[in-house]
């Protein structure tokens, strides 16, 4: 019995461990690249749920490096891969601090929340990928700390070049040749230095203490107290102001400015401040200021199903001296940034909806709602001057599986450019013409020499990488379906002749069905507000002193966002507004009052009691007369003009609502 109950529960153990993460074994190319535009760590696991990572596992750990983009970079274990025994499997050890020195030889330095199981450094210890070990107590040596007191954060400061030489020369050192203040004398020799972070506080007789909110550096003195970092509205600070924030991330630029050290320090903090400014402890904090990217957007491109994770580990490519490389699309529907839109900047494959500010509140819709875009939606985004011959905005349609690299459909774009036009007129008339080829492909040199003047005469500043006419204004120019789901991106064409395409993806949601209101007599009316609401009929009369009257409606959109109501005539005429009235909005506690939610009246295809309309709001026009009272819907969908030269936002044209009247009359 007892061999049958150890085998049992050796099945049960077995069971559980296939539902967990399989364990993940180093690869040797790990696309370290996917972080080029920034990375970082969370402080809890979590799925991610719209894409999938180089190896194929949705698990994400606390250990691996991750991109804003939601793009794998590194597992842990790829990170640790120099310092497993050959064959073995890495344990999971958490990145408790980060910094990418080289991506080509794919050089970053690193901390781990737990010691090596194979005893080969601890937690507090600065690693390097290419087998280095600088040991905690070098670091920490020149502050009279000679204990291991952890590792939080880490910034390496200095020329490439130097970093480079340097993560060779600490291999070759090997982790305990570090004595005697010998780290000190080669960062000084190498002009170079390590800005970090500890885990606790070291006090010390007759000095301030040591706070693991206090950034140091490893050449001997504390670059910024925690009470520099934050602004001072925040009590940071020991023992004047109160508190210690910690310091859990850090990245800055390579070279700092001695004048400028703290606005160039970008951070996150251990615990949260509910004051002014407000932050949480997974925020990306600006040195002296406040929030610049809140966790929720930080970590929103990976979908978790929680809006916070937590950061533990920080790298970007701080500074002027990282512009962007490659072309890539920046904004859409005009100048709203792609990472606006849910699923506005995913990894390839990866999924959303394609609304602008969907859920990107605390309280939802968001402010402003959810929006799709359509008519003219202007897209644009950063082109070299160099290394690029053509370019188009590539798309195909939601649940489509992702094309070849050229194969997809292009936005097209017929473009009127100014040009010059000498004696007697001198000046920039739109008599040119820049037009994308069947296929959606714009050479590049004609374009940029347009954008500045050079190809005309005349700069064209209203340049955009495409416009796209989704509403098939002229034909072959929009999509299929002029209400539907798209995904986008930016494909290109070297000197050599190579396509390539950006690594991520924009989904978009168009919209181009204007709302509708339902005929006469369904789609407005004015009832008595007593007796049963009974109807009063178009050019019908209400019963004298009936100054209160209910407005039904029935209308429908795919994206609804409000209507209003006008009462308008008397003597002398007069008119009164109602409303918007969003579809977020709560009724106004009359019971039955506005009946709508995000496609228009509810239920559907019903007239349903909207709000109550008062002849006294009209003053003294109110008198025995007749009245027009307008009900008018606007949808959500952003819309831009085009004609040809420059796109115009015109969301909010009359145009684009739908309107509905009745008459009638009333007397006091």
């Amino acid at each position: 019995m007892y061999r049958l109950l150890n085998l049992g529960l050796l099945l049960v153990l077995v069971a559980g461990l296939l539902t967990l993460p399989g364990v993940a074994y180093a690869q040797t190319s790990y696309p370290l690249d996917n972080c080029r535009g920034g990375a970082f760590s969370t402080e809890e696991d979590f799925m991610m749920s719209k894409s999938e990572p180089y190896d194929g596992n949705p698990y994400i750990s606390d250990g691996d490096l991750l991109s804003p983009n939601g793009t794998l970079c590194a597992r842990n274990a790829d990170l640790l891969q120099k310092f497993n025994p050959a064959g073995a499997a890495a344990a999971d050890l958490g990145l408790d601090a980060v910094d990418i020195l080289d991506f080509t030889d794919r050089l970053v330095a690193f901390s781990t929340e737990l010691d090596d199981i194979f005893g080969k450094f601890t937690a507090g210890d600065l690693l390097f990928t290419n087998g280095g070990i600088i040991p905690n107590t070098a670091l920490v040596a020149p502050f009279g700390i000679t204990y291991d007191i952890g590792l939080d954060a880490v910034q390496f400061i200095g020329t490439p070049e130097k970093l480079m030489s340097f993560a060779g020369l600490v291999l070759q050192i090997g982790p305990d040749g570090w004595g005697q203040d010998r780290l000190q004398q080669e960062l000084k020799r190498y002009g170079i230095d390590i800005w970090f972070s500890i885990e606790g506080t070291h006090w010390t007789a007759v000095a301030a203490p040591i706070l693991d909110g206090d950034l140091l550096a490893a050449t001997g003195y504390v670059v910024a107290h925690n009470s520099n970092l934050l602004p001072n509205s925040v009590p940071a600070g020991l023992p004047q102001r109160g508190v210690d924030f910690g310091l859990d991330a850090v990245t800055s630029v390579r070279t700092p400015d001695p004048d400028s050290v703290i606005p160039n320090i970008y951070y996150s903090t251990e615990i949260l401040f509910r004051g002014e400014p407000a932050f949480n402890d997974g925020d990306i904090l600006k040195g002296g200021n406040g929030v610049v990217v809140t966790n929720e957007d930080l970590i929103r491109a990976w979908a978790p199903k929680a809006d916070f994770l937590g950061l533990d580990a920080l790298w970007a490519p701080v500074g002027p001296g990282t512009p962007p490389e490659d072309p890539h699309i920046q904004t859409m529907c005009g100048d709203r940034p792609v990472a606006d839109f849910d699923g506005g900047l995913i990894p390839i494959g990866g999924g959303g909806v394609g609304l602008y500010k969907a859920n990107l509140s605390t309280s939802p819709p968001g402010d402003p709602p959810r929006r799709p875009c359509g008519e003219y939606v202007p897209i644009d985004g950063f082109l070299p001057d160099s290394a690029v011959t053509r370019f188009r905005v590539s798309y195909r349609p939601n649940g489509a599986a992702v094309p070849a690299i050229g194969a997809a459909s292009g936005i097209r774009t017929n473009w009127q450019l100014y040009e010059w036009h000498g004696w007697p007129i001198n000046a920039c008339l739109p008599t040119g013409s820049l037009v994308t080829d069947a296929n959606g492909w714009m050479d590049a040199s004609d374009y940029l020499d347009a954008k500045d003047g050079t190809l005309t005469g005349c700069a064209n500043s209203g340049l955009r990488l495409a416009v796209w006419d989704t509403n098939n204004h002229q034909a072959g120019f929009g999509p299929a379906n002029k209400d539907g789901h798209y995904v986008l991106w930016l494909e290109w064409e070297d000197g050599g002749g190579t396509l390539h395409r950006e690594p991520v993806e924009h989904h978009l949601q168009l919209d181009n069905t204007l709302p509708t209101i339902a005929a006469y007599p369904d789609g407005l009316q004015v009832r008595l507000s007593g007796g049963g609401g009974a109807i009063v009929p178009a050019c019908g009369e209400a019963p004298a002193g009936s100054s209160t009257f209910q407005a039904w409606g029935q209308f429908a959109d795919l994206y609804y966002w409000n209507f209003s109501l006008i009462l308008r005539g008397g003597a002398p005429p007069a008119s009164f507004g109602y409303g918007p009235h969003n579809y977020w909005d709560l009724n106004d506690g009359t019971a039955g009052v506005k009946n709508t939610d995000t496609t228009g009246t509810t239920p559907d295809l019903t007239t349903v009691r909207l709000r109550d309309i008062h002849m006294t709001d009209l003053g003294a026009s109110f008198t025995d007369c007749c009245y027009v009272l307008d009900l008018w819907v606007r949808d959500a969908a952003i819309r831009h003009t085009f004609n040809g030269r420059v796109a115009n936002d015109n969301s909010g044209s009359s145009a684009y609502q739908a309107n509905a009247f009745v008459t009638f009359a009333a007397a006091p």
